[in-house]
């Protein structure tokens, strides 16, 4: 086992995981596996900046290809906390196993994630009723 501690990249595991999500997405568009709805955006940042999302050693967040899919990842991951509550809100079980199996978080790092989630528009829009009963039962607590 080794004994040094791990080297620590820049930027968070958040970063990390909405730039993998976003990674894999842009690898499934170039082999066509997930249809994707039509965006003009898309078409003028592709005009207006150079492409610089297959670059490894580009920064998060240097173009607005990279900002817009972070935006994209981070929606998507606030959507799947908020659905997976949803769903375990009305029974109990084996939520920490399922937190782990869903996510690979623990259960401390799940909530965290929850918390935050919950502050955000995004979450309202998604789904109002869960968001505010959420609000309510931890500013009961």
């Amino acid at each position: 086992m080794p004994t040094e501690p791990r080297i620590r990249r820049q930027g968070t595991a958040d970063e990390a995981a909405a730039l993998a999500f976003a990674a894999a997405e842009a690898a499934a568009d170039a082999l066509d596996i997930l249809p994707r709805a039509a965006d003009t955006s898309a078409d003028t940042t592709a005009e207006a900046a150079p492409d610089t999302t297959e670059a490894p050693d580009a920064p998060a967040g240097a173009d607005r290809a990279g900002r817009d899919d972070l935006a994209r990842a981070r929606a998507e991951r606030i959507r799947g906390v908020l659905d997976f509550e949803g769903r375990w809100s009305s029974h109990g079980g084996a939520k920490a196993r399922a937190i782990r199996a869903e996510f690979g978080w623990s259960t401390t790092r799940y909530y965290q994630v929850l918390d935050a989630a919950l502050e955000t528009p995004e979450a309202l829009r998604h789904d109002p009723m869960l968001v505010r009963r959420l609000l309510r039962l931890r500013d009961d607590a």
